[in-house]
């Protein structure tokens, strides 16, 4: 068996241990937060033949624009396959998803690692001529150490390793959100933009440079060739189905324009490359923003209202950030974090501006920069500037949680264990020791963490799907109120889900003539922070002339009563 073989079968032994891990981790089914119902509901939707609609409100069978369908759809493919209800085919689809995203960046780490090694410029030829001896003293610090060609290998395994051990992307695919299928699909992206760029077979040796191993000359990629158009049309269309599954994939669009005109040596290539590009990725993004102007009147369902980000979110963002790296650790003062982000920030654009504009200036005096690498970091900017854009200009109400945060984690781990390899390869003991050490402290730390969130996910499932919801009283009261009895509440997504009824969503504190009049109810549930007196004075208005029918923990249920 050769090398690729049996690291072939360790991946697919990681990716059935992911698939392991989390159904184990989940014997309660998948969290539930308000989207995660909301796309639950609206692939019910398209089972019953509804269309993406919004069938959790009984308003009426309003048309979805605020996300895109893919997740759903989805759900909703599984469902009539098994037979099940989508909530169940989240827990099928994510089990799946969190093994095999393993399982690809695994193929990534070693893809990059690889081809970081079969750079044509700066290759050297293993020398044939015995090394002269010496009798100065041994200085540790300039020993070398030669490879042994299994470097690659074990950067692919320490990559999907540290992600099936981070309790942080567990969790997030322990909950009915789009993120897991968005991070496969971009994931798929990355791999099928490599592909563009891998070397193309030649039987004339004399015209290529080669290198050699194990005896065998392989022939080097020339610094301009492709593969031709197919895996940039390819890499649109995976890109085009990954923006039917989160509009945040438009940073991903950016991203391999940006890196098509850098990557490519001439003008031509790069309009050419640029065109196959776009011709598989603008059919998914036009035709789903034309049908959501059709229906709603709006490309995305946002409207462009300048907001800052709040310094609570932006805390609250670099809390997520430091515990997905460091989740042993206690989070240190908001400013020690961002100072650590701003130096992490500045290293990255330090090592991508002089390989990127070199590139693009010379290509033919300077090697190209490695393509799984370059465009990760190229991702990282172009996913946080979209960010810091839709947060100031679209929709403010995002939290910078560990959801959102998802596709920068990923990116963070491709580019640790990138350094992480390129330390080991100095061939110097020092900087191995350094990569070792670092490579285990991550390792130890994530798996102590993650042995934490997996029992914490066993004890219960998280958000709405928790015992204290599926047992509320309110809901068990709500379940018993005769049909023509209208339903009010500030958590629509969640009283539908538990009670299997569609409800009024209650916007500012003025009662409904149907509540004033005794035809419907009220089911307020209270937030985190239900003491504040802003809420306090919302929940008097909203509540005046009702008396609770029903109380419990999580909230009440109100009705006027004579």
């Amino acid at each position: 068996m050769d090398r690729k073989t049996a690291y072939a079968l360790v991946l697919i032994l990681l990716t059935a241990t992911g698939a392991w891990l989390l159904e184990i981790s989940t014997p309660h089914g998948l969290g539930l937060t308000d989207d995660a119902i909301s796309y639950i509901a609206a692939s019910r939707a398209l089972l019953a033949g509804q269309g993406f609609t919004r069938i959790w409100l009984a308003t009426g069978l309003e048309p979805i624009t605020h996300w895109p369908p893919f997740y759903s759809f989805s759900l909703a493919i599984i469902s009539s396959i098994l037979k099940i209800d989508p909530y169940r085919s989240a827990r099928v689809l994510n089990v799946l998803i969190f093994g095999v995203n393993a399982g690809v960046l695994g193929l990534l780490g070693y893809k990059m690692t690889k081809s970081s090694q079969q750079n044509p410029k700066g290759f050297k030829r293993a020398s044939t001529k015995p090394e002269k001896t010496s009798s100065k003293p041994l200085d540790i610090k300039n020993v070398s150490i030669k490879p042994f060609g299994f470097e690659p290998y074990l950067a692919g395994l320490l990559l999907a390793t540290l992600f099936l051990l981070n309790s942080s992307l567990l969790r997030l695919h322990a909950q009915a959100l789009s993120e897991p299928l968005y991070l496969f699909i971009s994931l798929l992206a990355f791999l099928a933009f490599y592909r563009v760029f891998s070397p193309i077979p030649s039987t004339n040796s004399g015209q290529r440079p080669t290198f050699p191993r194990r005896g065998k000359e392989k022939v080097l990629p020339p610094s301009g060739g492709v593969k031709g158009g197919k895996w940039l049309i390819i890499t649109g269309i995976i890109t085009g189905i990954s923006y039917l599954t989160r509009y945040a994939a438009l940073s991903l669009i950016a991203t391999f324009i940006v890196a098509i005109f850098i990557l490519f040596p001439t003008w031509k290539k790069r309009f050419i490359s640029l065109a196959y590009f776009l011709a598989g990725v603008l059919p998914f993004t036009l035709a789903w923003m034309l049908r959501n102007k059709i229906v709603g009147g709006t490309a995305t369902n946002r409207m462009i209202v300048w907001h800052p980000v709040t310094l609570a979110n932006a805390g609250r963002g670099l809390r997520s950030l430091f515990q997905f790296i460091l989740p042993y650790f206690e989070t240190p003062e908001y400013s020690i974090l961002a100072i650590f982000l701003l130096i992490f920030l500045i290293s990255l654009l330090i090592w991508v501006l002089p390989r990127g504009i070199k590139y693009f200036l010379k290509p033919e005096k300077n090697a190209r920069p490695e393509i799984i690498s370059f465009t990760t970091v190229l991702y990282i900017f172009g996913y946080l500037g979209s960010l810091l854009v839709s947060l100031s200009y679209f929709d403010a109400a995002t939290p910078l949680n560990d959801r959102i945060l998802s596709p920068i984690y990923v990116a963070i781990l491709i580019m640790l264990v990138y350094f992480i390899h390129k330390l080991y390869e100095a061939g110097k003991i020092l900087p191995r020791l350094l990569a070792i050490s670092l490579a285990l402290f991550l390792l130890t730390t994530s798996f102590i963490a993650k042995n934490r969130t997996v029992v914490e996910l066993q004890e219960s499932a998280l958000g709405f799907a928790s015992w204290r919801w599926s047992e509320s009283t309110v809901m068990e009261a709500i379940r018993d109120l005769p049909d023509d009895v209208e339903v009010y509440t500030n958590q629509p997504p969640a009283v539908y889900f538990w009670t299997n009824r569609p409800v009024y969503a209650i916007w500012g504190s003025e009662q409904s003539d149907t509540i004033r009049s005794g035809k419907g109810v009220l089911a307020i549930f209270y937030p985190p922070d239900r003491e504040a007196p802003k809420y306090q004075i919302w929940l008097t208005e909203i509540t005046q002339g009702l008396e609770p029918i029903q109380k419990s923990g999580l909230g009440n249920l109100y009705r006027k009563v004579e």
